[in-house]
C-alpha cells in the first residue's frame, strides 16, 4: 500500500506528464504497442510495403466486384483479413528461423553443422545465401516470452481465418441475394410449343 505522501507525489507527477502534444509525437506513440502486427489497427504494418498493400488491394477488389456500401465494407474486410493472412504466415516462417538460428549456439547445432558442411565441401562447392531478416520472428517470440510461440501463431492465423472465411461467405450471401433480385426483375418469355 502506497503512503500518503506518495500518492501526493505520483499525482503531482501525474500533471507533468501530458504525452505526445504534436502529431508526429502522437502518430510515433500510436505505434508503441505494435509487436508483431497480426491484430494491428492499420492495414499495412512498418516493415511491409505500402505500394505492394495497395496493388494487392485494387486486385482483390476487381476480383471481389463489390456493389453497393455494404459490399464493400465486406470486400475492404475480405482484403485486410487476407493481408493480415498472409503477415501471419510470412512471421511463422521469420519465427522458425529465428529460433532455429537462437539454437544454432548449441554444441551439437555446431557439430552438426560442421559435420554437414565437410560433407557437402566434398561433394560441392557451397553457396552462401544473403540472411533473411528476422526482426518479426524476434519480436513474436519476445511478444510471446518463448512460451509456446509457434501454437500462438497458430491461434492467431486460425482466428484469422475463421474470419476471413466468414466475411466471405457473407459476402457471397449479398451477391448472392443481389443477383436473384435482379433476375426476378427480368420478366418471363412465354415458351411458345
Amino acid at each position: 500500500m502506497a503512503t500518503e505522501a506518495q500518492l501526493i507525489a505520483n499525482k503531482r507527477n501525474a500533471r507533468k506528464s501530458t504525452g505526445p502534444r504534436t502529431n508526429k509525437g502522437k502518430s510515433a506513440t500510436s505505434l508503441n504497442a505494435v509487436k508483431h502486427g497480426l491484430m494491428a489497427r492499420q492495414a499495412v504494418i512498418s516493415s511491409e510495403n505500402r505500394n505492394e498493400f495497395c496493388l494487392y488491394r485494387d486486385w482483390m477488389l476487381d476480383e471481389l466486384a463489390p456493389a453497393g456500401p455494404m459490399e464493400s465494407m465486406l470486400a475492404e474486410r475480405i482484403v485486410s483479413l487476407s493481408w493480415r493472412l498472409k503477415r501471419a504466415g510470412h512471421i511463422q516462417k521469420l519465427t522458425i528461423d529465428a529460433m532455429n538460428e537462437d539454437n544454432a549456439n548449441s554444441p551439437f547445432t555446431k557439430l552438426t553443422k560442421s559435420l554437414l558442411q565437410k560433407k557437402q565441401n566434398q561433394s560441392k562447392t557451397k553457396t552462401s545465401a544473403p540472411a533473411a531478416d528476422l526482426t518479426l520472428g524476434r519480436l513474436a517470440i519476445k511478444d510471446f516470452s518463448n512460451a509456446r510461440v509457434l501454437e500462438r501463431l497458430l491461434m492467431y492465423e486460425r482466428r484469422i481465418e475463421h474470419s476471413l472465411y466468414k466475411t466471405i461467405f457473407e459476402l457471397q450471401r449479398l451477391q448472392l441475394m443481389r443477383n436473384l433480385d435482379n433476375e426476378s426483375d427480368i420478366p418471363f418469355k412465354q415458351l411458345t410449343i
